[in-house]
């Protein structure tokens, strides 16, 4: 502040207009209005100043990312938006500059009909176009969804007061992010509600448009099937039928289904292989036909484990199990323990 002193006096004594991206030349350095409350005016007497924070980048390169109703060729998309975007009073960056725009990866602005996002910058960081940078853009081929079943969870919707779900919730949450992509099982919180994408068409990665219709009847229960993100669902669909609905049904948290999926909370390998094992039917008869990992019954000859509790199930399944997960799926006793005695 000791350096920018003198310059802001004079801008307020000027009755300088004040606004973001405003250069300030102080002292031989040189600072730029981040953000101002309101977006524009002039500097008084108890304006509050802030100059925490990291300083401004200029961008080496940066790319752009462009959709809208018609598309453009890379080159079409830079003459006709992205060069008119840095033109005038918000030309790139150059001693002579007097203000300039500030950008930063994921931002999204709207030049005519097209909208432009910050796709990366080089270095990261919030920063500057200058002369010297590199800039690319890209038409995005995203597709609009045609159909979309959004829910909210119903622990989350307000109980103190009435509300429209559409028009209360969703439709400004959609309003206020036309950029975002959407893919079915993913989530969003708008305003304290938390929302999940239950299905699409087509099922595949898209935008919500003007064109797309909006379903939103029903409510989620907050179970673990609904509460998990697309990434752990499509892992848990890879597993066994009787694996999943273990899963799935049990009272585990989203994290602890995570670590097991990452095999992060089951036996040690040599733990496993301590633990007998013999060929269908058991020695000693057992009264137990399904293994219930699999569901499916047990064949003569096949590889199966008795667990300490004396649950049995088939070798590849229950070994797969005990290398996310140290307890029995039926009884839910701890076989590490059974195993070490204690």
């Amino acid at each position: 502040m000791d350096v920018l002193a003198d310059t802001l006096r004079q801008i307020r004594n000027t009755k300088e207009v004040v606004r973001s991206g405003d250069l300030v030349k102080a002292s031989n350095a040189e600072f730029v209005v981040i953000k101002c409350d309101p977006p524009q005016g002039c500097l008084g007497m108890d304006t509050d100043f802030f100059v925490d924070g990291a300083p401004v980048i200029c961008f080496q390169k940066i790319q752009f990312s462009a959709w809208g109703p018609t598309e453009f060729s890379s080159e079409q998309l830079f003459n006709e938006y992205v060069r008119p975007y840095f033109k005038g009073e918000y030309a790139p960056y150059s001693p002579d500059a007097k203000r300039v725009r500030l950008l930063y990866a994921g931002q999204v602005v709207k030049v005519g009909d097209v909208w432009l996002q910050v796709e990366a910058t080089e270095p990261t960081g919030l920063g500057l176009v200058s002369t010297d940078t590199e800039i690319f853009a890209n038409w995005d081929s995203t597709p609009e969804f045609e159909k979309v079943h959004i829910l909210p969870f119903m622990d989350t919707l307000p109980r103190a007061y009435e509300y429209e779900l559409f028009g209360d919730y969703l439709k400004p949450y959609l309003v206020a992010n036309p950029h975002r992509k959407y893919q079915a099982n993913e989530f969003f919180t708008y305003q304290g509600v938390q929302f999940k994408v239950v299905a699409c068409e087509p099922d595949t990665v898209a935008r919500i448009g003007k064109s797309t219709t909006i379903f939103c009847e029903g409510q989620l229960q907050p179970s673990l099937r609904n509460l998990l993100p697309p990434n752990l669902m499509s892992q848990v669909a890879q597993l066994p039928q009787g694996l999943q609905m273990l899963l799935l049904s049990s009272e585990r948290s989203t994290r602890e289904v995570e670590e097991m999926l990452n095999q992060r909370r089951g036996l040690f390998p040599q733990t496993i292989e301590e633990i007998e094992r013999f060929d269908w039917p058991p020695p000693h008869g057992h009264a137990q036909q399904t293994c219930m990992v699999c569901l499916e019954d047990f064949e003569l000859a096949m590889p199966c484990r008795r667990l300490p509790c004396q649950h049995v199930f088939h070798q590849k399944c229950i070994d797969e199990w005990l290398r996310r997960c140290t307890d029995c799926p039926i009884c839910k006793a701890n076989v590490d323990r059974a195993m070490r005695n204690y």
